[in-house]
């Protein structure tokens, strides 16, 4: 194993240069580590939008539009850090660490030295190359997103039309290291893996203490399907649950000035972000409703811009699929059919999500979890909830129709598209836990109050 240093530099320039793209659109400078991250995957999910624009306005310079997009946005933050004097850190006196929730990071970080070491080990395994790395390759090689595969092969036709993100972020660090080489792109991974714990700690720390949100980091990356095997072999699920992770975290009481952002970056990674966003758009109309009736649907109508950005990212992904206009040759079939297949694909669903080599008793936490949070928890605390249990359901849908051997297709797939919600069902199992705590002690902790087994929000 060698561990790729140059790259590794690289990658941070490039999240860097993404995380400035981001506070130039917040229009906020980052002052946490956490509103750093947010940053860098809003920068992400613009960039990714932008480029099927750009490759229609500049053919064959795209990417190097992206790349002096990115180049200009880190100097303008370099240099409005540099010159204001209130964009520095308040000096503030930092808060001593709780000795258990050190513990727990503690785990999180010996975790996180696994996947690095898994991570700079493997090559990339069929997706991360076939798919995702070879549309890196193709997109640097033409500079611009292209109609055209590899000579004589129409099957991976499909593939053309996945989103752009991976491929971006792939593409540019080969532009910021002079060269796109398929052995030296790893570490991007590595970043997209460290996003993913970040705003799980995030998600769970605007509400509870520092102690439940390590704990939430720590059921994340303890998940198999997260640390180990094709998570390490580049493919696309954990830039997705990174990308999920963001979205909880602003919706769970960050700046919602990020959230459209989020929501839409969640479109730019994988094809089944389109599901997720339409799951989180419903999970906010749930909330509006549990929370204020009627009232709230006309304050949601109201939000025009958000309304606005959300629809300028879904429009792009589907003018880009048109665009593509590749066939589809693994989905299709009757209603008829796919209705009849419904019992048996539940049934593999659930044996996938309920096998405890996978999953320990991660997904039995969450529904126990989730029958606390609809029974007393708050409306925000149960649209998380259903929007998870919801689109655990809508993974499943593409089984009803899909032409390969169902067995394998479901045993192939479904376990590790579902670990892209395990950022959500994570927190969803922290909040059930801390609501199912203050019920039952006899002396009801302070709001936020989370202990394991003493100790309160610090």
């Amino acid at each position: 194993m060698r561990v790729p240093v140059p790259e590794l530099l690289a990658t941070l320039v490039l999240g860097a240069g993404f995380a400035a793209v981001g506070e130039a659109i917040l229009r906020r400078s980052a002052r946490s580590l956490a509103d750093a991250n947010e940053a860098m995957l809003v920068g992400m999910g613009v960039c990714a939008a932008a480029l099927f624009p750009l490759t229609l306005l500049l053919p064959g310079k795209a990417l190097l539009a992206e790349g002096f997009l990115l180049a200009a946005a880190l100097a303008y933050a370099a240099g409005r850090r540099f010159l204001r004097k209130t964009d520095r850190p308040s000096g503030r006196p930092r808060r001593r660490l709780d000795p258990v929730t050190g513990l727990v990071l503690g785990g999180v970080a010996l975790v996180a030295a696994g996947f690095a070491a898994l991570n700079f080990r493997y090559t990339f395994f069929w997706d991360g190359m076939l798919i995702w790395a070879t549309k890196a390759q193709l997109l640097s090689h033409a500079g611009s997103l292209t109609r055209e595969w590899f000579p004589g092969d129409t099957y991976d036709l499909r593939h053309l039309a996945y989103p752009a993100l991976v491929p971006l972020a792939e593409s540019l660090l080969g532009l910021v290291r002079d060269g796109f080489a398929f052995d030296e792109v790893k570490p991007l991974f590595f970043l997209f893996y460290l996003s993913l714990l970040v705003g799980s700690y995030a998600s769970v720390r605007h509400v509870l203490s520092s102690r439940a949100a390590a704990v939430t980091a720590l059921l994340v990356c303890l998940v198999p399907e997260i640390s180990t095997g094709s998570a390490a072999g580049g493919y696309a699920d954990i830039p997705q649950a990174a990308a999920i992770a963001g979205v909880v975290a602003a919706a769970l009481g960050g700046r919602r000035d990020a959230l459209p952002w989020l929501i839409g970056t969640l479109t730019t990674v994988k094809s089944e972000g389109m599901i997720y966003a339409g799951v989180a758009c419903g999970a906010i109309v749930l909330y509006e409703i549990l929370e204020r009736g009627a009232r709230g649907l006309r304050r949601l109508a109201s939000a025009q811009s958000a309304i606005g950005i959300l629809a300028a990212f879904v429009v792009l992904r589907l003018a880009y699929v048109r665009w593509i206009d590749a066939p589809q040759e693994i989905y299709s079939g009757s209603l008829g059919s796919a209705l009849a297949r419904v019992p048996h694909v539940a049934r593999l669903c659930a044996a996938e999500m309920f096998d405890p080599r996978h999953w320990g008793l991660f997904w039995p936490a969450f529904f126990a979890s989730a029958a606390v949070l609809i029974a007393v928890g708050s409306s925000r605390e149960r649209a998380l909830v259903w929007s998870v249990a919801f689109g655990l359901v809508l993974l499943a849908v593409p089984f009803l129709f899909t032409t390969w051997p169902l067995e394998l297709h479901v045993s192939q797939a479904y376990a590790r598209i579902s670990a892209q919600l395990v950022p959500a069902a994570a927190a969803s199992i922290v909040l059930g836990y801390a609501k199912l705590r203050s019920r039952l002690v006899l002396e009801a902790p302070e709001p936020g109050d989370f202990r394991l087994p003493a100790g309160g929000r610090s």
